[in-house]
């Protein structure tokens, strides 16, 4: 995943999943891990932009 708006797509699919399935634990778990694990990507590459 190279581009900006995926990481995004991503987010905001993880987070409709988070709020609106019905997920194991394991899942819920996995769900949330990667969503903070794009968060991060996300906030890394604004800063990498605004120093640009």
């Amino acid at each position: 995943m190279t581009k900006v708006l995926d990481i995004y797509a991503e987010i905001a699919e993880l987070r409709s999943e988070l709020a609106h399935c019905i997920l194991t634990r394991k899942e819920r778990r996995e769900s949330q891990q990667r969503l903070e694990e794009l968060l991060a990507e996300a906030e890394r590459r604004s800063r990498e932009a605004e120093g640009a």
